[in-house]
């Protein structure tokens, strides 16, 4: 056990340290011919410094023009967070503590999500007193590490994206460590589709990430000796659908980069991100004008928010 984790400590330091050599002054390291990625994430329009209780930030989901809500993965609180006074002004208690990864406002309810794919319905959260919580089991479970929680209005659906391993079926004959998922849980019925509306081929990453020899071998090292969390290159840790487009977004804080996807899941940007704008992200939303918000978590300093005004077309 010691071994390992001293190999992973040391693999993950390397990859982290790793050169893009076709990142270019937008970090843009592949674009669909025709597609312009519309944000520079390497230049934020705003950022926040976020208080001590919100150091772990880890879901982040748009209420209105200067409203966000947020959760951390410790605590069932949901904060209210005022972009325009730079503040939580709220935080409605929903539970005990777990493992929290994402959030998402569906109309006058919170979603959120725990990494062992369960789901919490926090009815009518904003108006005051002890709301109402239901639980969604889905088939997703522990193994899977379930991150990331978008809605998709077009299919009235909650989207979840997989950190660790990429299948329900545990009968699944296809590598894990070549995929990663993103699954689609239907509102009306509050069941979990069986197959993934989602399906990320590792490969189409790291063609892109354009890694030497010696990372590339760590990598598949680092895959060897934690199997269920697979390769390192792209692992989801939030997920937020475009309002205009309908494109989705999918950030992976292990691996530094955002990936676009189309609805029928051809990739169309992959973009880095650099470690000293974006230390952990872990929360991705769009707000109504589709203004772009990243979260970070703050480690041994402070959590962010950070906002991202649209620059071209997409």
């Amino acid at each position: 056990m010691w071994l390992k984790q001293s190999l992973l400590l040391l693999f993950t330091a390397f990859f982290c340290c790793s050169v893009y050599s076709q990142e270019n002054d937008n970090n843009r390291l592949f674009e669909q011919p025709g597609y312009s990625f519309p944000y520079q994430l390497n230049k934020p329009d705003k950022s926040w410094e976020l208080p001590k209780k919100l150091v772990e930030i880890s879901g982040l989901s748009s209420i209105d023009k200067h409203q966000l809500a947020c959760v951390q993965d410790e605590k069932a609180s949901i904060y209210i967070f005022n972009t325009k006074k730079g503040d939580v002004e709220r935080k409605i208690d929903f539970g005990d503590k777990g493992d929290f990864e994402g959030l998402e406002i569906v109309g006058d309810d919170a979603w959120v999500l725990k990494s062992n794919g369960t789901l919490y319905q926090v009815k009518d959260f904003l108006k005051g007193g002890n709301p109402k919580v239901k639980k969604h089991k889905t088939a997703l479970s522990k193994k899977n590490n379930a991150e990331g929680l978008a809605y998709d209005s077009q299919s009235q659906s909650l989207l979840i994206a997989c950190k660790a391993y990429p299948w329900v079926d545990e009968d699944e004959q296809r590598e894990a460590k070549e995929f990663k998922t993103v699954y689609r849980f239907r509102l009306k019925t509050k069941k979990l589709d069986a197959q993934p509306f989602l399906l990320i081929e590792m490969d189409s990453i790291k063609q892109y990430k354009n890694y030497n020899t010696a990372t590339s071998l760590g990598i598949e090292l680092l895959a060897f000796l934690d199997a269920s969390d697979g390769d390192v290159s792209f692992q989801p840790s939030g997920i937020a659908v475009h309002p205009v487009t309908g494109n989705l977004y999918v950030l992976a804080s292990v691996g530094n980069v955002l990936a676009v996807f189309s609805r029928e899941g051809r990739m169309k940007a992959l973009v880095h991100l650099k470690a000293t704008i974006h230390r952990q992200p872990e929360g991705i939303c769009f707000g109504p004008d589709a203004t772009l918000y990243l979260s970070n978590e703050g480690g041994n300093g402070k959590g962010t928010i950070q906002k991202f005004h649209q620059k071209e077309k997409m």
